[in-house]
């Protein structure tokens, strides 16, 4: 397990690699293993790659895991403050804390957590997918219309690749590389990594503009849990986002970041270093992440690829999911379950021990940071599937990335849009095909109709809270006169 922790550690902080690709080079390796040393090695290196993430978020403004994008917003910021060990200290507080709940939460309530995920047939998946659409104007700090542009943007690029309800290919152009569709993991290293690193060639300097570091990881500990209504709320956004397969923990961390932005006395500390900012996503990606297990586990249902991949190992070693392995297996699976918490506490010891010489990092100038930095996202890049297609599309989309930077566009949606618009794409045809053509499927289902009440009143809130700033901002332009 620490050997596989500090393996995860080494994988999370490089983009393009993250847990999944982690998981699937260790499973080789765990078959000559007994069952419980096997789950519990790609568990360990599973939780550290994917908390991990966030470093590289903080540090770098690139996102080490996609679960982590979200982290940018006020992890960053915090860095260029000189705050870069604080900020780590910060995630790997909330990190620990939803990765202790989330398991918590599956030991004691795991087939209640399936009834809810039962629950969801393609009406409520489309209705969840819409909500997580509707931040796309709280995202959009500057400009909701260019926030939405994005968006649709992201939405359009999700419908590359064939079809999954009718099986046609759209938009591929006659070449096969966009058979699959556009992979998220190059197009976030494209918009993030190579943009931000041509922002430092531009700029110079180093990314803390101090020129030191303030802080230590442990007061970033401390200063987590003096934020608990934050930490406690991301931690069940995320654990009610990750029991529905399919879901995930990017679009979890969004929406928990998008919460607390909401739920805070004063919004306009997010994006400027507010450490619920950094608190918020890494709790809810965490936790969703635990949630998923319990799917994964009681119907053979993965909520994503890391439990996907957890199900392999399974198989593997002649275990099969279903609702008797709680009681058919119980040493093996609460063993498990039991071993995540060690893995946290492990995260927890080796991340702690690394925090400060990571920090360094903000302190080397940009001319020496920048090409090496490039070369390892695009060997991350090639390293997830090895294809050299996928290196082409993150280089287009860092061409686009800076294109949207120069005219300030927002990036973020367009990622929202593309991890979002399968989903939407696929319920919205199945739920209509359920329905004979109906569009009242959606309403008259009470999940669904629920979840569409819930976007609807968020957009109506980003409309409201824009229309207020913006007469506030005339009256105050009135009096200067």
């Amino acid at each position: 397990m620490f050997l596989a922790t500090l393996a995860g550690l080494v994988v999370g902080v490089v983009p393009g690699l993250g847990p999944i690709t982690a998981m699937a080079l260790l499973i080789p390796f765990t078959f000559s293993m007994q069952p419980l040393s096997a789950l519990l090695a790609l568990a360990s290196i599973s939780v550290a790659a994917n908390c991990s993430g966030a470093f590289t978020s903080i540090l770098l403004n690139v996102p080490g895991e996609t679960s982590s994008a979200a982290t940018c917003f006020d992890g960053h910021p915090m860095a260029k403050q000189g705050r870069a060990t604080v900020a780590i200290g910060l995630s790997i507080g909330a990190s620990f804390f939803a990765a202790v709940i989330g398991v918590l939460v599956v030991i004691a309530i795991a087939q209640p957590l399936v009834t809810v995920a039962l629950a969801f047939g393609p009406p409520e998946y489309f209705a969840l997918a819409a909500v997580g659409i509707s931040l796309v104007a709280g995202l959009s700090a500057n400009s909701a219309t260019k926030g939405l542009m994005m968006a649709a943007f992201g939405l359009w690029l999700s419908s590359i690749g064939v079809d999954s309800v009718i099986g046609e290919p759209r938009f591929t152009f006659g070449l096969l590389e966009l058979q699959d569709g556009i992979n998220l993991v190059p197009v976030m290293t494209g918009i993030f990594a190579i943009t931000e690193i041509m922002d430092w060639m531009k700029e110079r300097g180093t990314i803390s503009r101090l020129g030191r570091i303030e802080g230590s990881v442990w007061q970033g500990i401390v200063e987590t849990f003096r934020y608990p209504v934050a930490l406690i709320r991301s931690t069940f956004v995320g654990i009610g986002v990750g029991v529905v397969p399919g879901v995930g923990a990017v679009a979890a961390s969004f929406l928990s970041y998008e919460i607390e932005k909401r739920f805070s006395k004063d919004p306009s500390r997010f994006g400027k270093g507010a450490p619920e900012g950094v608190i918020a996503p890494e709790a809810s990606n965490n936790s969703a992440i635990c949630a998923g297990l319990a799917p994964a586990l009681t119907l053979g249902v993965p909520g994503g690829a890391t439990s996907a991949l957890l199900l392999v190992a399974l198989t593997v070693h002649g275990i099969r999911p279903g609702p008797m392995l709680f009681t058919s297996q119980p040493s093996l699976i609460y063993g498990f379950l039991v071993g995540l918490i060690f893995g946290a506490v492990m995260f927890l010891i080796v991340s702690v021990m690394c925090a400060r010489a990571l920090s360094l990092v903000t302190l080397v100038r940009a001319e020496v940071l920048g090409p090496i930095f490039l070369v390892i996202s695009f060997a991350g890049v090639f390293a997830q599937n090895q294809q050299f297609s996928a290196v082409i599309v993150a280089i287009i989309f860092g061409v686009v990335g800076c294109i949207a930077k120069a005219f300030d566009f927002p990036a973020v949606p367009l990622v929202l849009g593309l991890v979002l618009g399968r989903l939407l794409d696929t319920s919205f045809n199945q739920s209509l095909a359920m329905s004979d053509g109906s569009w009242m499927i959606f309403l008259t289902r009470p999940i669904s109709g629920s979840l569409l009440a819930v976007a609807a009143v968020m957009v109506a809130m980003s409309m409201f809270a824009r229309l207020r700033r913006r007469k506030s901002a005339q009256i105050f332009a009135g009096g200067q006169d």
